[in-house]
């Protein structure tokens, strides 16, 4: 996974170089199992923003390397999957603001009407990326952001979930979103 989410952040970061001055990308997400084996995400927004534009998608872990030569990735010529192909997605509007909540990862609440596509389970060798825009009330807006892999969230001990790209427990998880709030 450390590559998988090292591509998906180096791809982020090429965008973002790219289209001039970006929001700042802030790690408000975490992931864990739930006692059924099920994923479940906590998305939690700074006091008083809500989040919009939430969406899941996922892609082959190998599909993407780094370019050591000339930084950033680029797609893995030797992945037998298409850089493109995604396997599970689902989409909240624009239109629905999103407070601190947590839900299913792969059921989000009904009142948000989730644009889904593919298979709404995880999957073995792939990555997976949460990600919303947050409307800060007096500052300017940020990127909520969260990549894993199914291997990740197995590496879980009880009480830990995944964010900002390794295992904390909940309490840690807490500190980092009052961090970068």
């Amino acid at each position: 996974m450390r590559h998988g989410g090292l591509a998906a952040a180096g791809v982020l970061v090429g965008l973002g170089l790219l289209s001039g001055c970006s929001p700042a990308a802030l790690s408000l997400s975490a992931v864990w199992l739930g006692r059924d084996g099920q994923p479940v995400v906590a998305v939690r927004p700074c006091d008083g923003d809500h989040a919009t534009n939430l969406n899941l998608s996922s892609w082959a872990e190998d599909a993407y390397i780094e370019d050591k030569k000339n930084g950033g990735v680029v797609p893995n010529p030797s992945s037998t999957a298409s850089p493109g192909q995604v396997n599970t997605r689902w989409s909240v509007g624009s239109g629905v603001e999103i407070g601190r909540t947590t839900f299913p990862l792969f059921s989000p609440p009904s009142a948000w009407h989730t644009q889904k596509t593919g298979q709404q389970r995880l999957l073995p060798g792939r990555s997976y990326s949460l990600h919303f825009m947050g409307a800060r009330q007096s500052w300017d807006p940020y990127d909520g952001y969260l990549t894993f892999s199914a291997a990740d969230l197995a590496s879980l001990r009880p009480g830990q979930v995944w964010a900002d790209g390794r295992a904390m427990s909940r309490a840690e998880f807490d500190d980092l979103v009052d961090d970068q709030c």
